[in-house]
C-alpha cells in the first residue's frame, strides 16, 4: 500500500474517534427507581416498626372502579435530591401489595390489567384500578319486577389481622354513598346508594378489619311489566268476556280451551324470564299459578253450565247414566223422547154417549200402532189421524216451551256463577296489589432498622424450598386441613360434574421456619409469600377443572414453625349424581384430598377441627340458592396401590339437597292442570259434540309443554328422573282419555242402518254394569234393561176419550201418543177419501219407520252412557293410584 492511501486513512479515522458522545447520564428518574427498588423486598410487609399497622384505604365508585391506597415507608425520598419528583409510576409486581379480597367472591370477573401503582414521595401507593366483581347476594326477589335489592361487598385482608393491616374509608362515607356520577344509569337497574361501614370480624381469637359497601339498587320493571303482566292480564279480560258468549252455542268450551293452551304456552316460553330461587316463589310465580287455576275454574263452571243445558233437553229417566246419576234431567239431541205416536187412543174407544174421556194415568210402556177402527165412516177415519197428529205436535211444542224454561233457569246460574268468579277475581287482584304495595315501602440504610426484613433475611437465609422442612427425614410431616363449604355454584347432571366454593384451610410445621423472638424485637408471627416456601403437594383427587379463585400470594408462619395457608377456591369435581328423585333428590358429592407423590412416611394428613365441628358447621354457607347444605361428612383412611407404599387421604363428603318449590310450581302444576281438566272433560256428554274436541286440545297443550319444558330437565344418559315419567305417563293417560271419548263417541252415534243392541250386551251392560255402577233408581234402570224384551208393538187396553168440535180438540196428553189407525180393507168410500187416507198411512208408516230407529239409536246411547260412567271410573281409580304412588315418593325423599 503506498505512504499516500495510508495516511489518508488515518486522517478519516482520528476524527471519528473524536466525534463518537459519551454514554448519557441517567435520569433523575431511572436513579429513583434504581434507588427505591434495590434490595427491596416485595415480600414484606413495609414498615419500619413491625407493630405499625399498614392502614389501606379504599375507595369505591360503582361502574366499577376501585381506588386502594396505603403508605409504604420503604417508598419514600427527598424530591429535591431528584430534581423534583414528587410522585412516581412502578410496576406493581415490584413492590408490596396488601392481600385484600372480596369475602363475597364467587368467580374471577373479566378486568382489564393495570400494571402499575403511583407512589408519592412521603411512601403513599395509590392502586387505581377497575374490576369486575361476581360475587355472591342474598337477593330477595319476592316482589320481582318491583323489587330493591342489597347487596355486600366486604374488603378484608384475608390473612393479616388488623394489628398488621387495617382499613379506612378514603373519602368520607356520606360522600361514597351518593355518589352515582359514574353510574351507566341506562339499564335494567338504578343505583340508589352506596352505604359503607367499617368493622372487624373475629376468627380464631384474631381480628380482621372488614369494609363493607352495601350497594342498593332497584329495578326498574317496565320491560316485565309489558312481556309478562300485561299478556296475563289480557288473557284474564278475554277469559271474563268469554262468560258472554251463550252457554247453548257449542263455542265457550273450545274458546275457554284454547285461552286455557295459550295462557299455558305463554307462561312456559316466558318461565326463563323470571328469577328462579329455590327459597320463595316470587310473587309474580304465584299470580301466573293462581291465573292459570282461575282459568281452569272458569273452565269448569263452562262445562257444569252446558252439561245442564243439555240434560234439560231429555227426558233423563230413559237414560242409564243420567238416571243413575241425576235421575231427572238429559240430552234432546242424543235420548229419544218415548214416540207419541205409540202412546196414542184411536177413536175406536170412544164411549156410547159420544163424548171422550181422557186418561190421565200415565202409561207404562208403548202401545199399539195396530188397532182397527170399527168405525165405517172415512170421515171419522181421517179425522183420528189428523187429530192425533195436532196432538203430536202439539206435544213437541209443550216439550219446547219446557226446554225454554230450562234454558233460562240455566242462563241464571251462569250468571250466578260468573258473578262468584268476578267477585273472586276481585279479591285475588286487591291481594295481590297490597302484596306487592307492601313489598315496595326495603435504600440499605433505610431497611437498617426493619424488624421484618431483618426476620425475612434470617429466614430466607440458606432455606430450599424444593426440600420437605424437616431435620430428621424419616419423621413424616403432618398437614391438618379444613373444609367449610361457602356455596354451591352449579351441579352438571349431564356431565356429572358439580362446582363449588369452599373455604380451605391447611397447616403444617416447618422446622426450617422458626426463630426466637425475643432476637427479633418479640415478632411472633410473619407473612411470607407463598411461593418462597415448601408447601405440600395436596390436591382433589376429584379434581377435572380449573376454577376461578383469588390468588392469596401469602402464608402466615409463626416463631415455632407453623405455618397456616388460608385460601378460598373454586372446586370443579366430578360427581356421580342420581337424578331419579328429582325434584326431591339429594346428592352426595366427595371432594378427597390427598398427596399425589409423598406416602405416609412423608406426608400425613389430619382434620384441624373434629369430625363433629366439621359436619355441622353451616356458618358461611350461602343458603339462598336452589341447594340446601345438610352436612359435610369427613372421612380418614390409609390405602395402597402395590400394597408397598401407603398413601392419606381425607374425604369430605358434601351431602346436599335441592329444594323443590321452584320446579313444583312451574313444572308440576301446569301439569296436574292439564290433567284435573281431563278429568273434568268427563262431565261432557260424550254426544255434545265437543268432547273430543276438548281433549284433542288438551293433548296438544300438554306436547307443547312438554317440549318446552324439556330444557329444565335434568338431561342424564343413565336414566330418566322419575318426573320425565310422570310426564310420559301423564301424556299416555291424556291420549287413553282420548281414545276412550272417541270409542264411546262412535258408540252412540247415529245411524240410520245400526242393528239392535244384541241380547248379552244388554244383560251385561245395562243390567250387570248398572248394578256394579250403584244405579240408585232400579225401576227406571230395569225398565231400560227389559225395554228391548218387550214387542215393538202392544195392543193398548186404555181408553182416551177426544172431544172435538168443529174448532177446536180438547184431549189429554199422557207421556206418549198413538197414530196408528188399522185400516180395514173392506172400507169404502170416494176416491179422493182413499186418496186422502192412503197419504195419511204414508205419513204414519214413516213416523213409525223413524221411530223405530230412534228406539235404536236409544238403545245404543244407553249402552254408551253406561259404558263412559264404567271407563271413567276406571281411569280416575289408575289416575288416583298414580298420582298417590307419585306423591308418596317424593314425600318419603323429600324427608330423607
Amino acid at each position: 500500500m503506498s505512504p499516500v492511501l495510508l495516511l489518508s486513512l488515518l486522517l478519516t479515522v482520528i476524527p471519528q474517534a473524536e466525534v463518537v458522545p459519551e454514554k448519557p447520564k441517567r435520569s433523575a428518574l431511572n436513579q429513583l427507581t434504581r434507588l427505591l427498588l434495590r434490595k427491596y423486598n416485595c415480600g414484606v410487609r413495609p414498615v419500619q416498626n413491625w407493630t405499625k399497622p399498614t392502614t389501606i384505604y379504599i375507595d369505591l365508585i360503582i361502574q366499577s372502579v376501585l381506588d386502594v391506597i396505603w403508605n409504604d415507608e420503604f417508598l419514600v425520598w427527598d424530591p429535591e435530591e431528584f430534581d423534583g419528583i414528587t410522585e412516581i409510576s412502578l410496576s406493581s409486581d415490584a413492590i408490596w401489595v396488601p392481600d385484600l379480597i372480596i369475602s363475597e367472591f364467587v368467580d374471577v370477573g373479566k378486568s382489564p390489567v393495570i400494571p402499575y401503582v403511583y407512589v408519592n414521595c412521603s411512601g403513599t401507593v395509590k392502586n387505581y384500578k377497575p374490576i369486575q366483581v361476581v360475587s355472591a347476594c342474598h337477593l330477595e326477589i319476592y316482589a320481582f319486577p318491583f323489587d330493591k335489592q342489597n347487596c355486600t361487598l366486604t374488603f378484608r385482608s384475608w390473612l393479616h389481622s388488623v394489628s398488621e393491616v387495617d382499613l379506612a374509608l378514603w373519602r368520607p362515607a356520606e360522600e361514597i354513598a351518593n355518589d352515582t356520577r359514574e353510574f351507566m344509569n341506562d339499564g335494567e337497574w338504578e343505583l340508589l346508594s352506596i352505604p359503607s361501614h367499617y368493622w372487624t370480624l373475629n376468627l380464631e381469637g384474631r381480628d380482621y378489619a372488614q369494609i363493607q359497601f352495601n350497594v342498593l339498587i332497584r329495578r326498574r320493571p317496565l320491560l316485565y311489566v309489558v312481556s309478562l303482566l300485561i299478556p296475563s292480564i289480557f288473557f284474564m279480560v278475554v277469559d271474563v268476556t268469554s262468560f258472554y258468549l251463550p252457554p247453548n252455542s257449542g263455542t265457550r268450551i273450545t274458546f275457554k280451551t284454547s285461552i286455557l293452551l295459550g295462557f299455558t304456552v305463554i307462561r312456559v316460553n316466558l318461565m326463563d324470564e323470571i328469577p328462579a330461587t329455590a327459597i320463595k316463589t316470587p310473587l309474580i310465580g304465584v299470580f301466573f299459578a293462581v291465573c292459570m287455576a282461575l282459568l281452569v275454574l272458569s273452565l269448569s263452571l263452562s262445562i257444569f253450565v252446558v252439561k245442564l243445558l243439555h240434560y234439560s233437553e231429555n227426558e233423563i229417566k230413559e237414560m242409564s247414566m243420567s238416571a243413575c246419576l241425576l235421575d231427572k234431567y238429559g240430552s234432546m239431541d242424543q235420548s229419544f223422547i218415548e214416540s207419541a205416536f205409540t202412546s196414542m187412543k184411536t177413536l175406536d174407544d170412544m164411549d156410547q154417549s159420544g163424548g171422550y174421556e181422557s186418561d190421565l194415568s200415565p202409561e207404562p210402556d208403548l202401545f199399539s200402532l195396530t188397532d182397527v177402527s170399527n168405525s165405517d165412516s172415512p170421515l171419522e177415519k181421517i179425522l183420528q189421524e189428523v187429530v192425533s197428529l195436532r196432538l203430536y205436535l202439539q206435544e213437541e211444542d209443550s216439550d219446547g216451551s219446557s226446554q225454554s224454561y230450562w234454558v233460562e233457569l240455566c242462563l241464571k246460574v251462569d250468571r250466578l256463577l260468573f258473578c262468584m268468579y268476578l267477585v273472586l277475581m276481585f279479591i285475588y287482584v286487591m291481594t295481590l296489589l297490597l302484596l306487592w304495595v307492601k313489598k315496595l315501602g326495603n435504600n440499605t440504610g433505610r431497611f437498617a432498622n426493619a424488624t421484618l426484613v431483618r426476620l425475612n433475611e434470617f429466614l430466607s437465609a440458606g432455606y430450599k424450598k424444593g426440600v420437605r422442612p424437616v431435620r430428621d427425614w424419616r419423621q413424616s410431616t403432618t398437614v391438618a386441613i379444613d373444609l367449610m363449604v361457602y356455596a354451591i355454584l352449579n351441579v352438571d347432571e349431564k356431565n356429572q360434574v358439580l362446582t363449588t366454593y369452599v373455604w380451605y384451610r391447611q397447616q403444617w410445621t416447618d422446622e426450617f421456619l422458626a426463630w426466637d423472638p425475643e432476637e427479633f424485637d418479640e415478632v411472633k408471627q410473619i407473612s411470607i409469600p407463598t411461593a418462597n416456601i415448601w408447601v405440600p403437594d395436596i390436591l382433589i383427587n376429584e379434581f377435572v377443572d380449573v376454577g376461578k379463585s383469588p390468588d392469596i400470594p401469602y402464608v402466615y408462619v409463626g416463631h415455632n414453625g407453623l405455618v397456616r395457608n388460608y385460601k378460598p377456591i373454586q372446586v370443579v369435581t366430578a360427581c356421580s349424581l342420581n337424578i331419579y328423585n328429582f325434584p326431591y333428590d339429594v346428592q352426595k358429592c366427595s371432594l378427597t384430598f390427598q398427596s399425589w407423590l409423598h406416602t405416609t412416611k412423608d406426608i400425613n394428613i389430619t382434620l384441624m377441627r373434629t369430625p363433629e365441628e366439621v359436619m355441622n358447621d353451616k356458618s358461611v354457607f350461602m343458603n339462598q340458592g336452589e341447594w340446601e347444605l345438610l352436612h359435610v361428612l369427613s372421612t380418614y383412611k390409609e390405602f395402597s396401590i402395590d400394597n408397598d407404599d401407603y398413601y392419606a387421604e381425607m374425604k369430605f363428603h358434601v351431602v346436599i339437597r335441592r329444594r323443590p318449590l321452584f320446579y313444583t310450581v312451574n313444572l308440576l302444576l301446569p301439569s296436574v292442570f292439564l290433567m284435573v281438566m281431563d278429568i273434568v272433560g268427563f262431565y261432557l256428554p260424550p254426544d255434545s259434540g265437543e268432547r273430543v274436541s276438548f281433549k284433542i286440545t288438551l293433548l296438544l297443550g300438554y306436547s307443547v309443554f312438554l317440549i318446552i319444558v324439556s330444557d329444565t330437565l335434568p338431561a342424564t344418559a343413565i336414566g330418566t328422573p322419575l318426573i320425565g315419567v310422570y310426564f310420559v305417563v301423564c301424556m299416555a293417560l291424556l291420549v287413553i282419555s282420548l281414545t276412550e271419548s272417541v270409542l264411546i263417541v262412535r258408540l252412540v252415534h247415529k245411524q240410520d242402518l245400526q242393528s239392535r243392541v244384541p241380547q248379552w250386551v244388554k244383560h251385561l251392560v245395562l243390567e250387570k254394569a248398572t248394578v256394579l255402577l250403584c244405579i240408585r233408581n232400579k225401576k227406571v234402570c230395569s225398565l231400560l234393561s227389559q225395554g228391548s224384551d218387550l214387542p215393538l208393538y202392544k195392543e193398548n187396553n186404555m181408553n182416551t176419550a177426544v172431544h172435538c168440535n168443529h174448532h177446536s180438540c180438547e184431549g189429554s196428553r199422557d207421556s206418549g201418543r198413538n197414530l196408528g189407525l188399522g185400516l180395514s180393507t173392506r172400507d169404502t168410500g170416494p176416491p179422493v177419501m182413499e186418496g186422502i187416507l192412503r197419504e195419511i198411512t204414508s205419513i204414519r208408516q214413516f213416523m213409525e219407520k223413524k221411530d223405530e230407529s230412534r228406539e235404536i239409536a236409544k238403545e245404543w246411547l244407553q249402552v254408551g252412557y253406561v259404558l263412559d260412567v264404567l271407563l271413567f271410573r276406571v281411569y280416575l281409580l289408575t289416575v288416583l293410584a298414580y298420582s298417590i304412588t307419585l306423591g308418596t315418593l317424593w314425600s318419603v325423599w323429600q324427608n330423607v
